[in-house]
């Protein structure tokens, strides 16, 4: 599999980088010329002066390299992978070790010959000295655009900036930003401002724009994406406010490097706070932070991979060590969103250890899986949708290519036409991400050592085992947890695994410590012998239709014709002559209590 890795620098100017559609397609070009599979490792904004625990992307495509997955890496240029030496060594080393080959816009370079390699290193060497020149250009620049009162790169809540780019008081956010420096000297504080606020409707700073920001867990991989337009108050965010001495008319630029430091005193009429009120306040916010003692830092051991069944948002972890609050909760029943009227909070201790039994100490889940059989046929239905995507992608990048053109003629450049291309790039970028779950799941089809894997995962667990590699063994197995309040009874947990068809359902009551297991669920064949039960259907349907055995054409249309049938029957049994029959769903009743006592809780701090 070919691997597209794609980045851009969020220090260039528009039109003066390749753009990540352009490196895309040059790199769909490439994989096509070897008809090989390809998946994109993106990273839009990033300096490639980062080191890699900075670079998301760039530390699975080594992750990927290393397990074999990809033997070949397109870039459009040697740039694209590194500004920094170091990272070009771990690239080529990692390449070299996996047998990978690196094509740089689409010319192979030989890691093993000293001529290309010494080329190679010279050429990361100058790409290290010209990231370090820009870098230095951008502060200089920077600086003297400081000393002369001007601006650069986002304002501070209240301010924008005028037509000579200097500072201008934004009204609207001034009377905020008064009141909260009102409200903090009254005492309350910071998480308190950010609810009255929240509960008064009052826009952020990103309200006013467009686009999304992504997070990703860092165990599931998933990606959230979140309204920038939506994003609401939060404590830290007020705390900044308060901190910032930009209130009081104090500008401090490269406050993190004592030598180019500066201290720039803005004019009067942009001071928003009294220096006298400001210094008042922030010696209150700082006796209040001594006397609230130091935060212990607990750590979650099911955040990322629990979904409330009723409103369909993240169910996340809250332990506070002096308060009762210890549990697992909807994010719409906790501040600042609160729109999920029917979710209930689930004893955070307790939903660990049943999971932990569960998953480590339940011999019949052991079974389950490990003898579940190989999804042979996914891979083959996947690489149909992923297809699919793929035209679609095109044509998309294609519309956007022809739009962007139509947009520079002013003649043409009205509302519906921005607003068209505005939503044929949403639309590719939920369709780039779509692909790229796709193609994991392909792999994770592909695997034939799976259940092997499952089962190595299972036995390395141990009570002494420390939070990160539990956390990482959970989260390896499970790939959802479906949490639903039952009023006046408990709470019902339907649990699905990675790379596998199971779904498994428990209840428990208010008291959490004896767990049911009520079901068990899959929707193809448990096994090879179910899946074979199954289509000796096909032998009796013959006789009940009066057909000679071997006549599928006459076969399929009998019962296509039988009107004893319902519709959802005629397709039920018609799926048994796909050639990617996996067997009929498969249910089973459970009755199988999983017992967890106070011995069983761990605390993971």
């Amino acid at each position: 599999m070919v691997g597209i890795y794609c980045r851009t620098s969020k220090n260039k100017l528009k039109g003066t980088d390749y753009s990540i559609d352009n490196q895309k397609q040059e790199g769909v070009k490439f994989a096509n010329k070897f008809n090989e599979d390809y998946i994109y490792f993106v990273e839009e904004g990033t300096s490639g002066t980062l080191n890699i625990e900075s670079r998301d992307s760039f530390s699975e495509l080594i992750s990927e390299i290393k397990k074999g997955t990809i033997t070949k890496v397109y870039t459009i240029d040697t740039s694209r992978i590194d500004r920094n030496s170091e990272i070009w060594r771990l690239f080529a080393g990692t390449c070299i070790n996996s047998k990978c080959k690196y094509y740089p816009d689409g010319e192979e370079l030989d890691l093993h010959d000293s001529n290309s390699m010494l080329y190679a290193n010279l050429l990361s060497l100058v790409n290290s000295h010209y990231a370090s020149l820009t870098s230095k250009k951008v502060k200089l620049a920077n600086h003297s655009k400081v000393l002369k009162g001007k601006t650069h790169g986002m304002k501070p809540y209240g301010f924008t900036r005028d037509e000579q780019n200097h500072y201008k008081l934004v009204d609207d956010e001034v009377k905020i930003v008064k009141r909260i420096f009102d409200l903090s000297l009254q005492g309350i504080g910071t998480y308190s401002i950010a609810n009255i606020l929240n509960k008064e409707g009052v826009p952020t700073k990103f309200h006013q724009f467009d686009g999304e920001i992504k997070r990703k867990d860092p165990y599931t991989r998933k990606i959230q994406l979140f309204q920038k337009s939506n994003v609401k108050w939060r404590g830290n965010v007020v705390h900044d406010i308060i901190r910032n001495p930009i209130y009081k008319g104090l500008r401090i630029w490269n406050k993190s490097n004592l030598e180019s430091k500066l201290e720039i005193q803005l004019p009067e009429n942009l001071i928003i706070i009294l220096p006298e009120i400001w210094e008042k306040v922030n010696s209150n916010l700082s006796a209040n932070k001594k006397n609230a003692g130091k935060n212990a830092q607990y750590n979650y051991l099911l955040n990322g991979i629990i979904i409330c069944e009723h409103c369909g948002d993240l169910v996340i972890g809250k332990k506070r060590p002096k308060g009762h609050d210890n549990s697992y909760k909807c994010k719409g029943v906790r501040p600042p969103y609160k729109n999920c009227s029917e979710s209930r909070g689930i004893s955070l201790p307790k939903l660990d250890a049943f999971i932990i039994n569960f998953l480590f100490h339940s011999k019949e889940l052991k079974q389950l899986l490990t003898e579940a059989p190989k999804l042979e046929n996914e891979a083959q239905k996947l690489r149909v949708k992923l297809k699919k995507l793929d035209s679609e992608r095109d044509l998309a990048s294609r519309s956007i290519e022809k739009l962007a053109k139509l947009l520079t003629d002013p003649d043409l450049n009205d509302d519906l036409l921005i607003n068209e291309y505005k939503k044929t790039r949403a639309r590719l970028k939920a369709n780039e991400i779509e692909i790229s779950k796709i193609s994991e799941q392909i792999n994770e089809a592909e695997n034939k050592f799976r259940n092997e894997h499952t089962k190595n995962t299972i036995e390395s667990y141990y009570k002494e085992t420390g939070f990160d590699e539990t956390k990482r063994l959970v989260h390896s197995l499970v790939k959802e947890i479906k949490l639903t309040h039952v009023p006046k009874f408990g709470f019902r947990f339907t649990i699905s695994f990675k790379n596998y068809k199971e779904i498994v359902t428990f209840t428990t009551n208010y008291k959490a410590f004896d767990w049911n297991w009520t079901s068990r669920y899959r929707e193809n064949a448990i096994n090879d012998q179910d899946r074979s039960d199954d289509l000796k259907i096909i032998d009796v349907l013959y006789d009940n239709y009066s057909i000679a055995i071997g006549d599928i054409d006459e076969l399929i249309s009998c019962i296509k014709e039988d009107t004893s049938l319902e519709k959802e029957q005629i397709q039920d049994l018609l799926r048994i002559f796909d050639s990617a029959f996996e067997g009929y769903q498969s249910i089973e009743v459970k009755n199988e209590v999983i017992q967890i006592s106070k011995d069983d809780f761990i605390d993971f701090y």
